[in-house]
């Protein structure tokens, strides 16, 4: 075996491994279990914005959200990844018939490649820290996207968290370890509520709400209740905030 070949088949090892922790039933299982309280949360907070029953959803990216969406809304459809490429961890463990639409959002800033159709309801849950691109790029395209009186409602971590804090405190890094796996990214960066509004804020967009959430974390250990105790004190030291944005 020459040098190189050695080098692509170690290479091609991690990538391998890596690919069977992401993308086994396991992990779609795992994923469920840790955003199953998110899931239901966006589906209510959906059905507070907009109850027509026929109304255009699109949820960017293809999850169990998009199954659990479909259960109230007749006309769902899902945008991202090649569902064929896209075999992530956070793909829907109940395969559905659902219109999707093939579209990298780290090509955002190529106007060409922009769809021309509209929807009165876009879920943006969990995927702008995945995201390589500014963020600004990606929102303006969903602006574009979104009915003249429709709703974004984009949910991400809290880069100011007291869970981040601790880490970094602990000399620890709060983003995770860039992914050999780069169809299933890990964390590209994080924002801060700040951060988030002045993005919105260039893209033409009015943040009609804020709110900072603990999705995740509800177990009744005592580490757990302490920190339930100074976020619910302290709001801004929650694990993720919710913002719910309209067009200006």
């Amino acid at each position: 075996m020459n040098t190189k070949q050695y080098y692509k088949d170690l290479i091609t090892k991690w990538i391998d491994e890596e690919k069977q922790k992401l993308c086994s039933i396991e992990s779609k299982d795992r994923y469920l279990q840790n955003h199953g309280k998110r899931f239901e949360y966006l589906s209510n907070l959906c059905k507070t914005l907009n109850s027509d029953k026929s109304a255009k959803i699109l949820d960017i990216g293809r999850s169990d959200l998009s199954v659990l969406l479909t259960k109230y809304y007749s006309n769902v459809t899902t945008l991202g990844l090649d569902l064929e490429i896209d075999k992530g961890g956070h793909r829907e463990r109940e395969i559905i018939d659902l219109k999707h639409i093939v579209f990298d959002l780290n090509e955002s800033k190529n106007v060409k490649k922009w769809i021309d159709e509209k929807f009165d309801l876009i879920v943006y849950s969990e995927v702008l820290e995945h995201i390589y691109e500014a963020p600004e790029f990606s929102l303006l395209f969903l602006n574009y996207l979104l009915n003249s009186d429709g709703f974004i409602i984009c949910t991400t971590p809290n880069a100011a968290s007291l869970y981040r804090r601790l880490k970094l405190l602990l000399g620890k890094n709060t983003i995770s370890r860039i992914r050999f796996h780069n169809l299933n990214p890990a964390h590209y960066r994080e924002y801060t509520k700040e951060e988030l509004i002045q993005t919105a804020e260039m893209c033409e967009l009015k943040v009609a709400k804020h709110q900072y959430i603990c999705f995740y974390d509800d177990s009744d250990s005592f580490k757990s209740r302490i920190f339930n105790f100074i976020t619910n004190v302290v709001p801004s030291f929650r694990w993720s905030q919710v913002l719910i944005l309209r067009k200006k």
